[in-house]
C-alpha cells in the first residue's frame, strides 16, 4: 500500500506555503493499517537488536560498550528511546509468544508495554508458564481492557509468589585476605535487595574494550569492582568539594620521569605500579615535593599542588560534560582530567591539552596507547595503534573553540 500525495493544503489540514514542503495523506483506514505494519516492523527490529546483542557483534565490530550505548552513537537515539529499545528487545526476547505475535501484528506496541508493566522481574517465571494462555486472548482487545486483564493476573501471580509467612533474614558474609603480593581474595553472599543493587552495579560498571579485549567475563566484572570501589571513594567526603582526589602516595624520582615506561611505587608497601597505572595517576593528582638528605631520609615538604587545578577541571568539565571516551555516558563524577600530550612528556596543563575520561577508560587509553586529540571545534579523536579511530562530540554547555566563562 503506497500512500498518495495530495497538493500542498488540499485535504491535508495543512495549509499551504507551511514548513511541509509534500504532505501525506492516508484516510483513516489507510492509516491504521500503515500503524499495524509499522508496529510489526519494530517488534521483528527489536528482535533483530536482540541477536545483535547476543552475538556479541556490536561489540566487536562497532567496539560498542553496550547495546544503548551503540544505539546513541550509531542510530541517533537520545539515551531514552535507546533505553525503551533495549527493554523492549529483552522482554520479547524472553516471552517467545509475544515476540510471535507482536511480528505478526495482533498485539500492537501498546498492548506489548502493558504486558510488560504488569509482568516485573519477579512475576517472569510465571509469564513463562501462562504465557500460552493469558496472550492468545488479548488479540482483540484494546490497550484499556488489556491493563483491566493484565491487571488480574498481575495480582493472581503475586498471591502465588508471595509466602504466607514473612521469610527470614538471608545470611550474608564478607571474608577477604590478603595474600603475599599484595591481592585481596575473598568472597562473598548476597541476597535480595543488596543482591540485586550488586548485579546491577556491576552491570553498570562492566565495560567491553573492542575487538582487542581478551579478559574473561570475570577479568571484567573484577574490573568493575575496582571501578565501583574508584568512584565511592571519589565521591563519599563532605558536600563542600565535589571532587577528591585518592591519597595514594606513588614515589617517583623526578629523573626518571622523561623516560619511555615510568614505573611508580607504593611508598607504603614498596609494591610497584604499572606504568600505565603510574601515567593515569600522574595526569590527574596532588603532588608533593619531597626534600631528602644525604641519606636520602626526608628533611622537608613542599607545598601539595594540582597537576590539574579545580578551576581549570571545571572548565574542562564544562567542555566535555562527562566521559568523552566512544559511546561511554559516564558524567564528570566519575572523570579524570586526561593530559592528550602526557604531562610526564611536557604536556601543557591547559584547556586544549585537556580531556575528561572516567577511571575506567582514563587507564585504557595509557594501557593501549590510544592517541587521542582535540580537534578545533572540541571534537575528541581517538586512534588505536591499529589505526581504529573513533570520535566523540562535546556534551557540556560551553560552546566549543573556546574556554567557557569561569564558574561563579
Amino acid at each position: 500500500m503506497m500512500p498518495t500525495e495530495a497538493p500542498a493544503g488540499a485535504g491535508s489540514g495543512v495549509p499551504a506555503g507551511s514548513s511541509a514542503d509534500v504532505d501525506i495523506f492516508l484516510s483513516p483506514g489507510e492509516f491504521v493499517q500503515a500503524m499495524v505494519a509499522h508496529e510489526r516492523e519494530a517488534a521483528r527490529l527489536a528482535l533483530a537488536l536482540r541477536r545483535l546483542e547476543n552475538s556479541g557483534e556490536l561489540a566487536t565490530v562497532d567496539k560498542a560498550l553496550t547495546t544503548r550505548a551503540w544505539l546513541r552513537d550509531r542510530c541517533r537515539m537520545t539515551d531514552e528511546q535507546a533505553g525503551r529499545w533495549v527493554v523492549r528487545a529483552r522482554f520479547l526476547d524472553r516471552f517467545s509468544t509475544i515476540a510471535e505475535r507482536a511480528a505478526a501484528g495482533e498485539l500492537s506496541a501498546g498492548q506489548v508495554e502493558v504486558l510488560r508493566a504488569f509482568c516485573p522481574p519477579r512475576l517472569r517465571p510465571l509469564m513463562d508458564d501462562h504465557q500460552h494462555e493469558v496472550v492468545p486472548t488479548l488479540g482483540a482487545l484494546s490497550a484499556a481492557d488489556t491493563i483491566t486483564v493484565m491487571d488480574e493476573w498481575r495480582k493472581r501471580a503475586e498471591a502465588i509468589v508471595d509466602t504466607a509467612e514473612p521469610q527470614a533474614e538471608p545470611q550474608r558474609s564478607l571474608t577477604m585476605n590478603e595474600a603475599a603480593d599484595g591481592a585481596l581474595l575473598g568472597r562473598f553472599e548476597l541476597h535480595g535487595s543488596g543482591a540485586a543493587e550488586w548485579a546491577a552495579a556491576i552491570k553498570t560498571a562492566r565495560t567491553f574494550e573492542g575487538a582487542d579485549d581478551r579478559r574473561t567475563r570475570a577479568e571484567r566484572d573484577s574490573d568493575a569492582m575496582a571501578d565501583i570501589a574508584v568512584f565511592y571513594n571519589r565521591q563519599n567526603q563532605v558536600p563542600t568539594s565535589k571532587r577528591r582526589h585518592p591519597h595514594v602516595e606513588l614515589g617517583v624520582e623526578a629523573r626518571d620521569l622523561t623516560g619511555d615506561a615510568v614505573f611508580g611505587f607504593n611508598l607504603e608497601t614498596g609494591r610497584l605500579f604499572d606504568h600505565a597505572t603510574t601515567d593515569a595517576v600522574l595526569c590527574d593528582c596532588v603532588i608533593h615535593t619531597i626534600m631528602r638528605g644525604s641519606d636520602n631520609l626526608p628533611i622537608g615538604y613542599g607545598r601539595a599542588r594540582y597537576t590539574v587545578p579545580r578551576r581549570l577541571f571545571r572548565l574542562v568539565a564544562q567542555r566535555d560534560g562527562g566521559c568523552r571516551f566512544p559511546g561511554c555516558e559516564r558524567p564528570v563524577s566519575y572523570c579524570d582530567a586526561h593530559h592528550l600530550h602526557h604531562w610526564r612528556k611536557g604536556g601543557f596543563t591547559d584547556y586544549d591539552n585537556l580531556g575528561l575520561l572516567c577511571n575506567r577508560h582514563h587507564h585504557l587509553v595509557h594501557r593501549e596507547k590510544v592517541v587521542v586529540k582535540v580537534l578545533p571545534d572540541a571534537t575528541m579523536h581517538f586512534t588505536w595503534p591499529d589505526g581504529t579511530h573513533r570520535e566523540t562530540m562535546p556534551r557540556g554547555r560551553a560552546r566549543p573553540g573556546r574556554p567557557p566563562d569561569p564558574p561563579v
